[in-house]
């Protein structure tokens, strides 16, 4: 097996053979990398991916209106509220605190998911979810105040939803 990883392994940068052989025991979300990618261990398989800005976790201030980078994230008023889908949400403005921030999530965060009563730290939503590791790492947060506003791409927080007091209505797109 040995034999095999390295032969596998060996152009992607890896030097450390114990801990890439180490990881076949490891539990899930252990990691090994080289200068230029990392193997990570889930479930009962290893997955290698190149390791690239996107895995840094980095803040964004988002404006009020319009396109947002380093996502295609687009924020526009809304007359009504129509199907929230996973790339589309609707919120209520008034509970928002300008300008937004856009992060990845942290061990730790939590939020109240759409639908649910209580919050939920984002760990445990993504294990019920059955969210890969290797998708987590990609996901990001939009924030008010440093509550979660929306887990893009997944489920928006109960907390910012239109009621019938709503005032002005936010749609939020995402493209990926």
């Amino acid at each position: 097996t040995e034999a095999l990883l390295y032969e596998l392994l060996n152009s992607f940068g890896f030097t450390e053979w114990d801990d890439v052989s180490q990881l076949l025991d490891a539990q899930t979300g252990k990691k090994v990398f080289s200068k230029t990618h990392q193997l990570l261990k889930n479930r009962d398989e290893l997955i290698l991916t190149e390791i690239s800005k996107e895995n840094f976790s980095e803040e964004f201030s988002v404006p009020k209106e319009g396109v947002v980078f380093p996502i295609n994230l687009k924020i526009e008023s809304a007359e009504y509220i129509g199907e929230t889908e996973k790339n589309l949400i609707y919120v209520a403005s008034e509970k928002l605190n300008f300008p937004l921030k856009l992060r990845k999530w942290e061990r730790g965060d939590s939020f109240h998911p759409f639908g649910m009563k209580g919050k939920k730290k984002l760990s445990k939503f993504f294990k019920d979810e059955k969210i890969p590791l290797t998708e987590k790492e990609k996901i990001w947060l939009l924030l008010s105040d440093e509550k979660i506003v929306w887990v893009i791409g997944h489920r928006m927080d109960d907390r910012f939803k239109v009621t019938k007091d709503s005032k002005k209505i936010l749609k939020i797109t995402w493209n990926d």
